[in-house]
């Protein structure tokens, strides 16, 4: 499910880009039981992590309800942080994978470029993709 950013434990991980283990939730501020209940399920106890890609946050992966026997173990957070480092190239994958067959289809934000780069001469294109990499290293400072 997608929720704001700003929302519950998912969008403190999400802003912080830190793993969170927190066993009681009903104790935990960041925790929105109101989002909790908009998915149909009120978990007590999680474990969260961030999707990165080049610092960059893609989501949050959350493993809810651990058995209450046990408590969560370091290794099971690692474990967890290995299986969200490539669920998030995946999910980097399948983006930039979409945003290509747009711009190849003629849709979405890169129809412009797209139509641009059809009317350009082979070294006007080399040209302008070189303006937009100065452009892209400028807006990135």
């Amino acid at each position: 499910m997608r929720f704001p950013s700003s929302t519950g434990v998912a969008g403190w991980v999400l802003t912080t880009g830190e793993p969170l283990v927190i066993d009681d939730l009903s104790a935990d501020t960041r925790f929105s039981r109101e989002a909790a209940e908009s998915t149909g399920y009120v978990p007590k106890s999680l474990m969260a992590v961030p999707l990165l890609v080049d610092e960059r946050a893609l989501g949050v992966l959350e493993v809810l309800d651990r058995p209450t026997e046990s408590r969560i173990k370091l290794a099971e957070v690692d474990l967890l942080g290995l299986f969200a480092n490539q669920a998030a190239i995946a999910l980097d994958l399948l983006q930039r994978a979409r945003r290509a067959r747009e711009a190849l289809a003629g849709e979405g934000r890169l129809a412009p470029l797209a139509r641009l780069a059809a009317r350009l001469e082979e070294g006007e294109r080399d040209a302008a993709f070189e303006l937009l990499r100065a452009l892209e290293k400028l807006l990135s400072r």
